[in-house]
């Protein structure tokens, strides 16, 4: 009995010490899960504490040091590219607002249906091709029309269809630093019915390169070529034409931009050669044009201060000579009234002194402005300066996700072969309205003036141009195009008012 008794009171301080052991266990156990619980908690105490300095955008700061992180996108930054929502209508795209020193001679620049950009969103926009490590985005356009005056006289313009080809190439190099961007576009215009047996060629070609050498160090540099023919109703452009006058250009720009926190600077240095074919008349003979030769050099200082990411003041100075290969001869009178052959001596130096700022007023309303002055002197004394106002900007707003309008103003000081006059003052203003009536179909109402005010002759040209371009998307890669535009030009100099209107249907491929 007691042997029992000693057994159970045995048992009974085993099974007492291992209930003790068990509670000591979860004792442990749970002040461990206590110590984890309590560490977890001070860290997201620490987490909750930093999360506001991780989500804070360093661009959105008004002032300091923006530091390494890049800032927002300014007017038509990467969000212009994206087609927009009907619920987060993204900033429209602007375009830079140019140069007035590099415009080159007057009336060179035909007028060229624009090929349209790539929206990386829209159903119906091509998808481009990888070639290594560069982005292709081919395009062809063909089409034909119809225009009642291809000669743009003032009276008795004959009519003539037409057909026209174009091509164009768009190439971006993907790289996570440095880029190199191709544009090539190159066009025909072939009219059936008219005595010039032109084909009014326009290709242009340019290469901009940049070499980010540091986070704050850029070298840039730019490429360009172009062949164009001389529009008729210009100016410059010679009656009795037989085909086309060929114009030719080629150039480079070089550039190093540095970035001081928020104020940076860019200097560039441009250098143009423009060319000029012989021409054929219509009575056989030769057009010698070797005298509208020329070289043109410009050097050009930009200084830019990002008060916000959506304001960024600057202010720009450029210097600029241009030399012609030869001395232009003209019929004069000496001292005592008879006639004479006088020598002219061609080109000019000038400067162009501009102030603005390029700013994103809402995510809707982008942009870049600038006024200023500039002025040309010709190097002959006896010509007239070119100077004047320049107004110079690029403004895009969309009042939807479907409708786009684009307001631009152009200055240009520019060369001319007219007896007399020292250079042409150009300006021009556009408005663009661009609407989807549906997802593949936008239709684009277009407004252009034009004043060319030639310096020293009093001749003024007043020229306006009303557009209505639609595009129908078929899918990615087709498209159905067509145009109707109206030109007309108001000039003080008799015999140069023109009319014409131009309807133009066909069908464009791309990638």
């Amino acid at each position: 009995m007691s042997r029992r008794r000693a057994i159970s009171a045995s048992l009974m301080f085993v099974a007492a010490m291992a209930a003790a052991g068990h509670a000591r266990a979860q004792t442990a156990e749970q002040r461990q899960q206590a110590a984890q619980q309590a560490d977890a908690n001070l860290a997201d105490q620490q987490q909750d504490a930093q999360e506001p300095l991780r989500r804070l955008d360093p661009s959105q700061l008004a002032g300091g040091d923006y530091g390494g992180a890049e800032p927002a996108p300014l007017a038509g930054g990467d969000y212009g590219t994206q087609l927009p929502t009907e619920t987060d209508t993204a900033a429209p795209l602007t375009e830079p607002i140019g140069d007035p020193l590099a415009a080159g001679p007057a009336g060179s620049q035909p007028r060229t249906r624009p090929t349209p950009g790539f929206e990386e969103d829209d159903a119906y926009a091509p998808t481009g091709v990888r070639a290594g490590a560069f982005i292709l985005r081919p395009s062809m356009e063909a089409a034909g029309g119809y225009d009642d005056n291809p000669d743009r006289v003032e009276k008795g313009g004959k009519g003539s269809p037409f057909v026209r080809l174009k091509g164009a190439l768009d190439a971006r190099s993907d790289w996570e630093r440095h880029e190199v961007d191709v544009k090539i576009d190159g066009q025909a215009r072939r009219y059936t019915n008219t005595d010039r047996d032109s084909y009014e060629p326009n290709v242009n070609a340019v290469i901009d390169g940049r070499l980010d050498v540091t986070e704050r160090t850029k070298i840039t540099s730019e490429l360009r070529a172009s062949i164009t023919s001389s529009r008729p109703g210009d100016a410059d452009t010679a009656t009795g034409l037989k085909g086309d006058e060929i114009q030719k250009s080629a150039g480079a720009t070089l550039g190093v931009s540095q970035t001081f926190n928020r104020f940076s600077l860019k200097l560039e240095g441009l250098v143009d050669r423009y060319v000029y074919n012989d021409a054929k008349l219509q009575d056989g003979s030769t057009l010698d044009n070797s005298d509208r030769a020329y070289n043109s050099y410009e050097i050009r200082l930009r200084g830019a201060y990002d008060l916000s990411p959506r304001l960024k003041p600057f202010a720009e100075v450029a210097l600029d000579t241009r030399d012609y290969d030869k001395s232009t001869l003209t019929s004069g009178l000496d001292e005592n009234g008879n006639p004479v052959t006088l020598t002219r001596k061609n080109g000019s130096s000038g400067y162009a002194i501009r102030g603005g700022a390029t700013f994103e007023a809402t995510r809707l309303i982008t942009g870049e402005l600038a006024v200023g002055y500039g002025r040309q002197n010709p190097k002959d004394k006896d010509l007239k300066p070119v100077d004047g106002l320049l107004i110079d900007g690029s403004v895009a707003w969309s009042p939807s996700a479907l409708t786009t309008v684009r307001a631009t103003a152009r200055t240009a000081l520019q060369e001319t072969t007219l007896e007399g006059s020292g250079g042409v003052l150009g300006r021009s203003f556009g408005l663009e309205v661009e609407h989807r009536l549906r997802r593949n179909f936008i239709v684009t109402a277009r407004a252009d003036l034009e004043r060319q005010s030639y310096r020293g002759i009093g001749r003024v040209d007043d020229g306006l141009t009303l557009a209505l371009e639609t595009e129908y998307r078929l899918n990615r890669s087709l498209s159905l195009i067509g145009s109707f535009e109206h030109e007309r030009l108001d000039s003080n100099a008799a015999g140069a008012d023109y009319k014409a209107s131009i309807v133009e249907v066909g069908m464009r491929v791309r990638r």
